[in-house]
């Protein structure tokens, strides 16, 4: 690999969890909201360390953990409940997101330090099936194209002759005259409109 491109974002403690999903969202596939609490319980599961693995998992999808949660995302507790249950369906590298003791992914688990967070990505070429750059030709059968030009040709006729005036005949379908058309119910209304009174 020859060539390498860097680049540095600003960041800090309060977003720097929802960019690094941000930019992992391509593995992930995760929704804003999805986003969004992920990176709360990576923060909170960063920011009690101290605390055994399980008891930790424990705390911090306790309820009062859950409000606070809520709170800072401004999610309503019932889609909060959805998405935690979304998460723990969701896999990475076929392991789910959250498991069923409520412990992260070991691929979550990322602490940046002062310095920040740095992400490597390698790009590795491999060989692909070579991909025809142009879409092969549409064959229209030749009675359907016929058939088309005939009917451009009468709606242009039709064009001319409203324009140009002429007595040209119209398609069959503009040939209904509803002046002729029969009248099934035929009810008369009186009414009149009076002038609004002026002040």
């Amino acid at each position: 690999m020859k060539q390498r491109k860097v680049i540095s974002l600003p960041t800090n403690q309060n977003k720097i969890y929802k960019q690094i999903l941000a930019f992992m969202n391509f593995m992930l596939n995760l929704t804003p909201q999805e986003r969004d609490v992920l990176a709360e319980l990576i923060r909170l599961d960063n920011e009690y360390a101290a605390l055994p693995e399980e008891k930790r998992a424990k705390f911090i999808l306790s309820t009062d953990m859950r409000k606070e949660m809520r709170e800072l995302v401004k999610i309503e507790e019932k889609q909060f409940n959805v998405i935690i249950s979304r998460l723990k369906k969701k896999l990475s590298f076929n392991k789910p997101l959250i498991d069923d003791n409520n412990l992260l992914h070991q691929e979550l688990r990322y602490k940046p330090d002062q310095d920040g967070f740095r992400i490597e990505v390698n790009l590795v070429m491999t060989e692909t099936p070579s991909i025809p750059t142009t879409a092969p030709e549409k064959s229209f059968n030749d009675e359907v194209k016929e058939a088309m030009i005939e009917r451009v040709e009468e709606d242009n006729k039709v064009l001319e002759n409203m324009v140009w005036g002429g007595d040209a005949i119209p398609p069959a379908e503009y040939q209904h005259d509803a002046a002729k058309a029969p009248v099934i119910e035929e009810e008369k209304f009186e009414f009149s409109i009076s002038p609004p009174d002026e002040e």
